[in-house]
């Protein structure tokens, strides 16, 4: 009797990769490519007597069809699974209203309360940030991680997106910036297209100076190795999803190939770029395949 089960478990593999599976880099449904936090981290100056200015939430969200979508932002209590159903936004989290995240709000106050006895192990009613116990946490950095849902309002399942993103909170002089992509080049010129039809075509993202941070852990000095991600409507196909930047003795290849249509189209192509460290930056073009 197994040998039915392993036949249909078979065809079952073979049909998810048939030409109806959707590929990463493809655009079926609501999508959240990226979640930009500006700035990239919650700083803390060990030295200065103010809070860190509130953080704002940009999400970079697509549809097949260029529907509107709307994106809500909760920050998450700590026992909440970010790999599960978290229920954030919703019970099991603290609304952050316009995507701001602002440690002046006594809600999210009290969020982090219970955060910091999750970090520390302390059972009291709050945290002293002359604690060493708080002071170790935050120079380590604190993970949070803030829920969002981006939903086009149609109430189908391929309408509408939930899931996490971490932030850090930190003490620290040399908060991490997010990276600026600057251009997107082809045949090493701006990528505005008319592209060739039926042709393999390569992709080269360009960092503004200075997107490459250096930064110190208890291992030394290093230097950040930003990686891309790479998406397209239309029917051509992204040959590489993921690219990466060489860094400090580090191989990598920023590029990425794009197999174009045999048809006329017109397309939109998404790269974002990620530090590693929370810093996000994206660009998109818009350009024709095909006479």
């Amino acid at each position: 009797m197994r040998t039915p089960v392993l036949l249909t478990a078979a065809l079952l593999v073979l049909s998810a990769c048939g030409p109806d599976f959707e590929l990463q880099s493809e655009i079926r449904r609501v999508r959240v490519l990226a979640i930009k936090a500006e700035p990239a981290e919650l700083a803390l100056d060990p030295n200065a007597s103010t809070l860190p200015p509130p953080v704002t939430f940009n999400a970079l969200t697509v549809t097949p069809d260029a529907r509107p979508v709307t994106v809500t932002y909760a920050l998450c209590r700590p026992d909440v699974n970010p790999y599960g159903d978290t229920g954030c936004p919703g019970p099991s989290g603290v609304a952050l209203p316009d995507g701001v995240l602002s440690l002046s709000d006594p809600a999210v106050q009290a969020l982090l309360i219970e955060s910091f006895q999750v970090a520390t192990g302390s059972t009291g009613g709050g945290f002293d940030l002359n604690d060493p116990a708080v002071q170790a946490a935050l120079e380590a950095g604190l993970q949070l991680f803030v829920g969002y849902e981006a939903t086009d309002g149609s109430g189908t399942p391929e309408g509408v997106e939930r899931g996490v993103r971490r932030i850090t909170l930190r003490s620290t002089q040399t908060p991490n910036l997010n990276p600026v992509m600057q251009d997107v080049l082809w045949n090493d010129a701006p990528l505005v297209g008319p592209l060739p039809l039926d042709t393999e075509v390569t992709f080269k993202p360009v960092l503004a100076e200075g997107s490459a941070e250096t930064f110190t852990t208890a291992d030394g000095t290093n230097t950040e190795q930003v990686f891309y991600s790479w998406f397209a409507t239309g029917e051509g196909e992204v040959n590489s999803f993921r690219s990466l930047e060489p860094v400090d003795g580090k191989p990598g290849d920023p590029t990425t190939t794009y197999q174009t249509s045999k048809a006329p189209e017109r397309i939109t192509l998404w790269v974002v770029a990620r530090d590693g460290r929370g810093g996000v930056d994206w660009a998109i073009r818009t350009v024709d395949v095909g006479p």
